[in-house]
């Protein structure tokens, strides 16, 4: 999850930040998982999604960004599969700002 209030070049870092720290943090599963990306609107936003996937049990990684006071910007989740999947159809996926020239968008991966 990244919030989508702040820079796009911003966003983009504090998702690498988070995936590192979540990478350092969480054990990978036996069985493949798959990287979504949700859109947040704010910080308060952010912070509400966290309390209610931490409240089904699962775990997070937040990266706080001290720069230009940004604070909290981005989470990561432990890796998700099977049922705990649901928790998320809740959230928007991430979408790049309608200012982006993106005439060339790939969609989600097609099932084997």
């Amino acid at each position: 999850m990244v919030r989508t209030d702040i820079p796009l070049a911003d966003q983009l870092v504090q998702v690498g930040h988070v995936c590192i720290e979540a990478g350092n943090r969480f054990v990978q599963p036996q069985t493949p998982c798959h990287l979504a990306l949700i859109g947040i609107p704010s910080k308060d936003a952010l912070l509400d999604a966290v309390a209610q996937v931490e409240v089904a049990g699962v775990q997070c990684a937040i990266f706080y960004e001290p720069d230009a006071g940004l604070g909290y910007t981005a989470v990561c989740t432990e890796p998700i599969t099977g049922d705990k999947r649901r928790l998320f159809k809740r959230f928007s996926l991430w979408t790049p700002p309608k200012s982006c020239d993106t005439p060339s968008l790939r969609g989600p991966p097609m099932p084997e």
